[in-house]
């Protein structure tokens, strides 16, 4: 089985005075329809390539859609793309495709009983990807990025953010590790901020002290020098 859809339906509970006070739990309807694409590498991987994962339910779809409708029938994670089978028209799957867009994924909905054909599945595909770059169009993503430790010229340990390197929607990839090298030369390049300055001071002064007190022998003491601050910046579990 390499996709199933199954409905379900609530119904309203109302009081004696006939207010809507809540909804039942979600029972079956009809059967299990299920969908065969055949097994790797079948004609849908064929067209969109890369692997995939069955049953994909990220958490941002289970909030919003419960468990049961949060669910997509694959996910091609070396194209951030989601499949399923059923009405693309439906309200449900349109909430759905636009949650999946919000969070940086494409989305695939396959009309029930798509013909497996290639040629078809391929304009379907493509239409999916043109679909979410419109919406990205209009909703500008912000750049991802991560953290890096450098050592400047002075042998000074700095933090700076590069570019996170990130899978692109349908193909290809966010940032490289050319564009890192060059971004972690040019923060070396860089004179330290004053904010940096400071905590580097504040460093200083807490090895300072560690260092008096490992020469004494002595247990290292952070006394408080006001409410909830310390002498030194020590950051403690909570």
């Amino acid at each position: 089985m390499e996709a199933e859809r199954q409905e379900f339906q609530t119904q309203a509970i109302v009081d004696r005075e006939g207010k809507i006070i809540g909804e039942s739990a979600s029972i079956p309807v009809g059967p299990i329809e299920k969908f065969e694409y055949g097994v790797p590498p079948d004609t849908l991987s064929a067209v969109i390539g890369g692997g995939y994962t069955s049953n994909w339910s990220p958490d941002f779809l289970q909030k919003k859609l419960g468990n049961v409708n949060g669910k997509c029938s694959r996910f091609y994670f070396d194209r951030k793309i989601a499949v399923d089978v059923g009405d693309p028209a439906h309200s449900l799957t349109r909430l759905k495709r636009k949650l999946l867009f919000r969070g940086g994924f494409g989305y695939l909905c396959l009309p029930t009983n798509f013909p497996d054909d290639k040629d078809k599945l391929h304009k379907l595909y493509d239409a999916a990807i043109k679909e979410y770059y419109a919406y990205e169009a209009l909703h500008q993503r912000p750049a991802v990025l991560q953290e890096a430790i450098i050592i400047d010229s002075k042998g000074v340990p700095r933090r700076t953010m590069v570019t996170a390197i990130d899978v692109k929607v349908g193909v290809g990839v966010v940032g490289s590790v050319e564009q890192q090298a060059a971004e972690i030369q040019k923060a070396m390049k860089a004179k330290p901020s004053r904010n940096e300055i400071l905590i580097l001071k504040k460093r200083a002064r807490l090895h300072r002290a560690l260092r008096r007190c490992a020469e004494s022998s002595q247990p290292f003491r952070n006394p408080f020098i006001g409410h909830g601050k310390r002498l030194y910046a020590v950051e403690y579990a909570k």
